[in-house]
């Protein structure tokens, strides 16, 4: 069945983020933050209780996440004067979802004044990034066959990752060095002859989401910066006995994962 576009101009679309406005009680946010629930641990233990929380799927337009480990769910917190909306689920490219639902909430969260926007993900290395290593995200490779923007679009966009936060998160301990991520749709992990190819193209990693929404948000004026989380080596097969470096790796990202947020939440002061 063809999904038909929404109208402009709909409740669907939220181009004001009153829905946010409306669910979390909070005028503005400054700071988006998009991520794992396990990319998160660290941030549950320092922040505490949100001051509210919704079901992402609440919001116009958007699916709930389907993905494993994601959950339907949007906090809001208050960090010194300053508003922190935490989306702990993302809906991906995999799921069969088109543009505008993989956007969604991103589109709503730019229309609510977010200034700042984190997007964490997992990535596979494809040069030599080991699993547990934390990346920024500097450029991207965009080889998913798909248009990064829900269409129409006016015109030619000149936009991309912020890189003066790129270049302010690389004094937090723990980030590694700025990479180019190749956006490829998933859910399968890039085979031998494909990691030859993508290492041949200049990326460093490989992701699966985080691309188009980072794009929409910086389409409209939010400054978008993105870690990519070494999960595993791109054109290797995953070893499960490999001793504690997985979970340990996760440990470390959380830790950076919070730092990295208190970093930027400094910069918006």
């Amino acid at each position: 069945m063809t999904t038909q576009p929404t109208a402009a101009g709909t409740w669907d679309e939220d181009p004001d983020g009153a829905s946010i406005v409306l669910a979390t009680g909070r005028a503005r946010h400054d700071l988006l933050i998009v991520a794992d629930p396990i990319y998160l641990t660290k941030i549950d233990a320092a922040w505490g209780r949100p001051a509210s929380s919704i079901r992402l799927s609440f919001l116009p337009g958007v699916s709930a996440p389907s993905g494993p480990g994601q959950e339907d769910e949007l906090m809001s917190f208050d960090r010194d004067g300053l508003g922190v909306l935490i989306a702990r689920g993302r809906t991906s490219l995999f799921e069969g979802a088109p543009a505008d639902r993989t956007t969604a909430f991103a589109r709503i969260a730019a229309g609510a004044g977010i200034r700042a926007a984190l997007l964490v993900t997992r990535a596979d290395s494809v040069g030599g990034a080991e699993p547990g290593d934390v990346l920024v995200v500097g450029d991207h490779l965009n080889l998913s066959g798909s248009p990064l923007l829900p269409l129409p679009v006016a015109g030619p966009l000149g936009i991309g990752w912020d890189q003066g936060l790129a270049e302010r998160l690389s004094v937090v301990e723990g980030v590694k060095s700025s990479a180019v991520a190749a956006f490829l749709p998933g859910p399968m992990r890039p085979t031998p002859a494909e990691t030859r190819m993508l290492a041949l193209l200049g990326a460093d990693v490989v992701i699966a989401d985080g691309v188009s929404e980072a794009m929409v948000l910086a389409s409209r004026g939010v400054h978008v910066v993105g870690l990519a989380c070494i999960d595993a080596v791109a054109g290797q097969p995953e070893r499960p006995g490999a001793p504690g470096r997985r979970s340990t790796g996760r440990r470390s990202i959380a830790q950076v994962v919070h730092d990295v947020a208190e970093h930027l939440l400094d910069a918006l002061h």
